[in-house]
């Protein structure tokens, strides 16, 4: 049976129902390698909130590069930064995108990269080919879990820092607000279990993953295996290209919105929880979770903190009734979740305006860092032109 690993650019989840994911797969080569020599070390680092993973500075080879904490993928750095360092190439692997499409990408060694003062040596790294989504962040790489198995690492939104240190007791940690934290084992990636309450209840161990943008996303594979026990809510049912992964958009195949009427963590609950499912095998509780306390990975001692800022919160809001995906400098609807707006709108209908905006051409930066396409509206109407050239208005409304 394969061993797979989530690879260059995590689950990236966007609000607006963009999925991108990627796998990898290889029977004998491991990421967890290298780290640090040092000792009792302890870093505050400033980081940059853009709405996903936490953007921080590195240093290697003297010159400073902006990072992706990414904690659901491993190591990774862009093509540019690999012509640049030209580091010896450990492994050639083959990888899964999330769709399913195959190809082979170079694993190298890191020599040397530092981070708030702390040197990390010899530690396995992903080169991926495509460029697209690290040139619209103005990234170079990913810190990825990898590098931080034998690390505690400390994120707090409220003043925007990551700690970064190997001993516990430099944080004042409640152990009330702690779990059991789980580890893949070939490149670390931290899973906790989360509880889930709905007409019944039941746990999930779920991947965090600052590399995914939303709160909680469900994989069909979860969400196969609860439908009968009624854990969540399914709202709708759709059918259409749900995800775009490294190799491209991904198929036509049906997919589900739902809502988690409650879940916790580590005691605090969090009700009325929108989602989708994900083609991909995990579950994942993203960057959004940031939010909404102070949350501490500790690799080391394999513990998952979290201090809510409040210990219950309600999350229950409207969603608008269609997705999209961004192809060729246009947007196209990519789901339909409202069955009477089928007979109206298409899958494969490209979105010309929302209002009075217009998207009929629209870079592919500028859609990924659109994280909310209707903000502050519950009404919009669509200007759609069909495959045959039609142009139709339809109005729609968040449900």
């Amino acid at each position: 049976m394969r061993n797979y690993m989530k690879g260059w650019i995590g689950s990236l989840v966007l609000l607006l129902g963009l999925s991108v994911t990627c796998v990898y797969s290889q029977e004998v080569f491991t990421a967890n390698q290298g780290g640090t020599s040092q000792k009792n070390y302890y870093t505050e680092i400033d980081y940059e909130n853009i709405g996903w993973a936490p953007i921080i500075k590195v240093t290697i080879n003297g010159k400073e590069y902006r990072f992706a904490i990414d904690t659901g993928a491993p190591n990774t750095i862009t093509k540019a930064l690999f012509d640049l360092l030209k580091p010896k190439i450990l492994s050639k692997v083959p990888i899964w995108d999330g769709n399913g499409s195959v190809d082979s990408l170079n694993i190298v060694n890191l020599n040397e990269i530092t981070v708030g003062g702390v040197v990390f040596n010899d530690i396995p790294t992903v080169v991926p080919r495509n460029p697209v989504f690290f040139d619209c962040l103005k990234i170079d790489g990913f810190i990825g879990s990898n590098m931080l198995r034998n690390s505690i690492v400390h994120f707090s939104s409220k003043t925007q820092k990551i700690i970064l240190t190997d001993q516990p007791d430099n944080l004042n940690l409640n152990q009330k607000q702690s779990t059991d934290l789980f580890l893949s084992p070939n490149q670390s990636e931290p899973f906790v279990t989360v509880i889930f309450i709905g007409k019944n209840a039941g746990t999930i161990g779920t991947l965090f993953d600052t590399g995914s943008a939303g709160l909680f996303a469900l994989s069909l594979l979860h969400f196969t295996g609860t439908e009968k026990a009624e854990v969540f809510n399914v709202l709708a049912k759709s059918k259409g290209r749900n995800s775009m992964a490294l190799y491209g958009t991904g198929i036509d195949m049906a997919q589900y919105r739902l809502r988690v009427p409650e879940f916790r963590i580590n005691g605090a609950v969090f009700k009325n929880v929108s989602a989708s499912t994900t083609p991909g095998e995990q579950s994942t509780i993203g960057s959004q979770l940031l939010n909404y306390g102070i949350v501490t990975v500790d690799y080391k001692n394999r513990k998952f903190y979290f201090e809510p800022f409040e210990t219950s919160v309600d999350l229950l809001e409207g969603m608008f009734p269609v997705t999209f995906i961004p192809k060729d400098n246009k947007v196209f609807i990519e789901m339909v979740w409202d069955e009477q707006l089928k007979e109206k709108i298409s899958v494969n209908d490209q979105v010309l305006a929302i209002d009075d905006i217009s998207y009929a051409n629209i870079s592919m930066c500028d859609f990924l860092l659109k994280t909310d396409l209707y903000e502050g509206k519950d009404r919009s109407v669509l200007t759609l032109k069909t495959p045959d050239g039609k142009i139709k208005k339809v109005p729609i409304n968040k449900k």
